[in-house]
């Protein structure tokens, strides 16, 4: 789940809290062993097994431990949720000990949906029915077990849940303001070029043609005049007219070989994206037409779009370069990274552009390690068959 910075922080605090919950809960039973002395050794020594088992898978669950962060949380949370509910089985008489299941459901909200949390929280008020039933509790410590915390279970998941939703509003954020920059570049960028082509016409096809009338008017009126000097003075002025025309058509031929300008745009496009820092490199010497242009921000805002929605990452680098020839594109991050890439709407899109200019995409991800898009187009168009 891609969140922001201020969003990651949150999700910290809470995970953070759980922690030192449950390294109170062992402060606590260490203090208890040295007043009171423990009523079965055996028990008391396979409760500190589970507890450290319970610390462990914690901690793993949100990866802060050397090792690799598991693929799927599920597991891990399932046998939290069992170490919970026996560690609560071995000391029964510790009210306090339910503590953990707040834990467990809070910790659930993180991963699974309301309704599995739901469910999760009513085997869990009914296991602390069951266990203060067979205990012989009053109904006062009855009322506080399953009222008091059942609530607390409840409240815990719904902070985490409100931290999921904030989470979520701004990675939507994000992603629309990255569509919304994409397509403003490619609206000034697709302007800019109508604008130039439109000039590019209106020189060639209004002062151009005007001026090669003029020219042959004064050929005509070179003709027509007799005397010397003033057939001087229109040779004259038809070698300006023919040095006029030949710098228009040379600024018309100019204006319609310019190549659109790419950096300007990919910067616009990935500048000030919420949550995400993207490095953008562009060859000096790098030069494309108006489709490649477009193709390349295409791919940039859909490869942008798929970091802020399934990466997880901060930051992502974006490279434009000449390589054989050929216009090479990179888009990759450093985030979660996936073992096989499926892909949906958005990377096909991205391959049938490139396939439609002759050029291809290659995909590739590591575990932990993000993904990488490279994307080949050639600089100039494939020649059709038989040309």
């Amino acid at each position: 789940m891609a969140t922001d910075r201020a969003a990651r922080e949150t999700a910290g605090w809470i995970v953070l809290t759980s922690v030192v919950c449950a390294a109170a809960i062992g402060v606590v039973v260490v203090l208890e062993s040295m007043i009171d002395a423990p009523g079965n050794a055996f028990r008391l020594g396979l409760w500190w097994v589970a507890y450290a088992l319970f610390v462990v898978t914690l901690i793993a669950i949100h990866g802060w431990l050397p090792w690799p962060r598991v693929r799927s949380p599920h597991l891990p949370l399932g046998v939290l949720i069992g170490l919970a509910a026996l560690l609560v089985l071995l000391l029964p008489d510790q009210t306090w000990m339910l503590t953990l299941f707040v834990m467990t459901a809070a910790m659930a909200a993180f991963f699974w949906p309301p309704r599995a949390v739901a469910l999760l929280i009513a085997a869990q008020i009914l296991l602390t029915l069951g266990i203060a039933v067979t205990g012989g509790r009053s109904v006062a410590e009855l009322v506080l077990a399953i009222v008091g915390f059942g609530n607390f279970q409840v409240f815990g998941a719904l902070v985490v849940f409100a931290v999921r939703s904030e989470a979520k509003a701004r990675q939507d954020l994000a992603v629309a303001h990255a569509e919304l920059r994409a397509t403003s570049a490619l609206l000034e960028l697709t302007t800019r070029e109508a604008e130039r082509l439109r000039i590019a016409r209106d020189l060639h096809d209004l002062a151009g043609h005007d001026l090669t009338a003029l020219s042959l008017e004064l050929e005509v009126a070179g003709h027509l005049t007799a005397d010397g000097a003033a057939r001087q003075h229109l040779q004259r002025a038809k070698t300006i007219a023919k040095d006029l025309l030949g710098s228009i058509r040379a600024a018309v031929g100019t204006m319609r070989g310019e190549t659109p300008s790419l950096e300007p745009a990919l910067r616009a496009l990935t500048a000030d994206i919420p949550g995400l820092d993207v490095a953008v490199h562009v060859d000096r010497d790098i030069a494309v037409d108006g489709d490649r242009v477009i193709v390349i921000l295409r791919s940039v805002q859909e490869g942008i779009t798929n970091v802020l929605r399934h990466s997880g990452a901060e930051r992502a680098r974006v490279v434009v370069e000449m390589r054989g020839g050929d216009v090479l594109l990179t888009i990759s991050d450093q985030g979660r990274g996936v073992d096989d890439i499926v892909p949906g709407h958005g990377l096909t899109g991205m391959r049938e552009r490139f396939e439609a200019l002759g050029g291809r995409l290659e995909l590739s991800s590591v575990v932990g390690k993000g993904m990488t898009v490279t994307g080949t187009l050639p600089r100039s168009e494939p020649a059709s068959p038989g040309s």
